[in-house]
């Protein structure tokens, strides 16, 4: 399994908040199976209280497997999150807090 550095961005005009426990009762699953790594909210630099998107860190073999689990979310299938522009990228991670520095 590789490690992935995601940032998705809300759509424009769109309110996480009106799916946000959708969102927050489906991650369970996501994160027992090991597929959800770290995962959270970024925030307007204007407005630090204002949700522009999320930032994740997902395992999966692919980026089509990466792309998949984000497709699975309430977030997007409620139209809040634009995963066709999500960044994505590989992620070789020598440290994680509370393990050992590795090279």
């Amino acid at each position: 399994m590789q490690e992935w550095c995601v940032i998705v961005y809300d759509k424009p005009g769109t309110d996480r908040m009106s799916v946000f426990d959708q969102h927050v009762n489906g991650l369970p699953e996501t994160i027992k199976n090991g597929s959800m790594i770290t995962g959270g909210q970024i925030n307007d630099d204007s407005d630090p209280r204002k949700p522009i998107g999320s930032n994740l860190t997902i395992r999966a073999e692919t980026k089509e497997d990466v792309i998949k689990i984000l497709k699975n979310d309430a977030f997007y299938k409620n139209g809040i999150w634009d995963v066709e522009n999500a960044i994505i990228h590989h992620l070789y991670c020598v440290y994680r807090e509370g393990l050992e520095y590795q090279l």
